[in-house]
């Protein structure tokens, strides 16, 4: 009984204390400006892309007479991404990193603002804004050493909006350890007086969902120790449990082609498609074995999230990821099933070796050379028969699910690689199915709106001809005066990586007019 009322006791208390901090936190609300951010043509669940135009208003109405000094109107790109640490030494138990990728900041006039910089009680001002979204970053935004110019380009990249449920409501596969957000904030500045510092008054966001254009990459270079993707396998079949060999199967594939989201604006509802081509090769232990027959074909595609609390020098993989001394980077990764079918009806082609040796027609030599004069051409290093066949998968992602496009930030990046599993079967009795999996790389790309660009405003538009007329205005060309030859601050090097000075070049003054075009 006592423990009961122990427990009422706390949670009274807890309430209690709860709702005096929310009573305190609307009291202070009172006196705060109240600020609407109101995008054009915006509706609920838009999603924007390159060069997409952010139009719109600042709407802040100041409850009671208050002195400012700036509004601030910016458009900002934020990742944020913990690790748990694992490490018995470490006290922490995650290490957090936060990368600002991007920040267009938007200009106010001096016009816009009340004079004297005072904002009035229950008088609404209005502050535009207009920004577009750019199709790729600032140097700047990655500024640690990267093993490769590719890399970099990468990290230069816009990346999308991912991990954040308000702003989608299907699944993008984000893990909570990840997160990508852009948004428009807004915030009300007062210069203190005591110490000069900028106080923030009041500040307001509005979140957007950003998918940016993103191009197909070429194919990826895999080595012998990428372990990450198999893109072929050999393996021995045997006739029955006790029977002699079968042969020798290869199942191998080439790098698909990626799957390219339509813009968003656009009307097709036809989901992207690609298609993977797995070619078998079947080498027989005698003449007389035929090919085994094929079972069933499954397709999964598995979605990888790599994360770190500190910048990647290369492309992340599992084996960097998942390492064992690695406390500070870690990836998230699940498959989901595509399709599976039957292809035992696949038909097996026979090739036939060449002759060892083939006499060329006479009328193939021509000149002399080292490779012209022989007669005979060498023989094949293959001299016995082998089957092949060809299997078409086509591959289609569910639309059930948010797929993001491939990207590679500082400090996370979403990759995908498709899973082909090819089971086979033996004439013998007593030999379980054999099954060969593949792994190949997968793109996923996004097609933005490349193909055009946001309209210029009209002040825009009359700086560009201003400029244009400036660049076309008459100008005087000529030769430096004597006296100003010969005084470059290069004089005070060596004369021997001096470029040749104006004396050997020596011409009759000139003098050009430029017209108008």
């Amino acid at each position: 009984m006592t423990s009961y009322r122990r427990a009422g006791y706390a949670t009274s208390i807890q309430s209690t204390t709860g709702s005096i901090a929310t009573y305190a936190r609307k009291l202070a609300q009172q006196g705060r400006p109240d600020m609407e951010i109101i995008l054009d043509d915006h509706i609920e669940g838009k999603i924007y892309t390159t060069f997409d135009a952010l139009t719109g208003k600042v709407e802040i109405t100041a409850p009671h007479q208050a002195r400012f000094d700036e509004i601030h109107i910016t458009l900002e790109g934020t990742v944020k991404t913990f690790v748990d640490d694992k490490s018995p030494a470490n006290t922490k138990s995650k290490t957090t990193a936060l990368h600002k990728f991007l920040k267009l900041v938007m200009p106010i006039a001096e016009t816009d603002y009340p004079q004297p910089r005072v904002a009035e009680a229950g008088r609404t001002y209005t502050f535009p804004f207009n920004f577009v979204i750019p199709d790729q970053l600032l140097p700047r935004s990655c500024s640690h050493a990267c093993t490769a110019d590719h890399v970099r380009d990468a990290h230069l990249q816009l990346p999308p909006s991912m991990g954040d449920r308000e702003m989608s409501v299907q699944d993008d596969f984000a893990p909570e350890m990840s997160k990508i957000q852009y948004a428009i904030k807004v915030r009300v500045v007062r210069n203190r007086e005591t110490d000069s510092k900028d106080t923030v008054l009041v500040e307001g966001l509005r979140k957007l969902r950003i998918v940016p254009a993103v191009t197909e990459a070429p194919p990826m270079s895999i080595g012998p120790t990428d372990y990450d993707f198999a893109l072929s396998k050999t393996k021995s079949l045997k006739k029955g449990m006790f029977s002699g060999k079968l042969g020798k199967i290869t199942v191998s594939a080439a790098q698909t082609s990626a799957l390219i989201f339509p813009a968003p604006s656009s009307e097709s509802c036809t989901p992207p498609t690609t298609m993977a081509t797995m070619i078998l090769r079947f080498d027989p232990h005698e003449s007389s074995s035929q090919p085994p027959r094929l079972g069933g074909l499954t397709t999964k595609i598995k979605v990888s999230t790599h994360f770190a609390a500190r910048p990647a020098a290369a492309f992340p993989t599992h084996r960097t990821s998942s390492a064992l001394h690695e406390t500070l980077r870690s990836v998230y990764s699940f498959s989901i099933p595509l399709s599976s079918r039957c292809v035992e009806s696949v038909v097996w082609t026979k090739h036939t070796p060449s002759p060892a040796y083939t006499r060329r027609d006479s009328a193939s030599s021509t000149e002399s050379s080292d490779c012209s004069d022989n007669v005979y051409a060498p023989a094949p290093k293959e001299n016995a028969a082998y089957y092949s066949a060809t299997i078409l998968v086509p591959i289609t992602l569910p639309s059930s699910k948010t797929w993001l496009p491939t990207f590679h930030n500082c400090i996370t990046s979403r990759v995908y690689a498709l899973d082909l599993n090819l089971t086979i079967h033996t004439p013998g009795t007593g030999v379980p199915v054999y099954s060969v999996g593949l792994r190949l790389p997968i793109q996923i790309a996004a097609a933005g709106n490349h193909s055009r660009r946001a309209s210029l405003t009209v002040e825009e538009a009359a700086a560009e001809l201003a400029g244009a007329d400036e660049y076309l205005m008459a100008r005087l060309i000529e030769m430096p005066h004597e006296d100003l030859i010969g005084n470059s601050v290069l004089a005070q090097a060596d004369s021997s990586e001096l470029p040749p000075s104006y004396e050997d070049f020596a011409r009759p003054q000139q003098i050009a007019t430029l017209g108008r075009c």
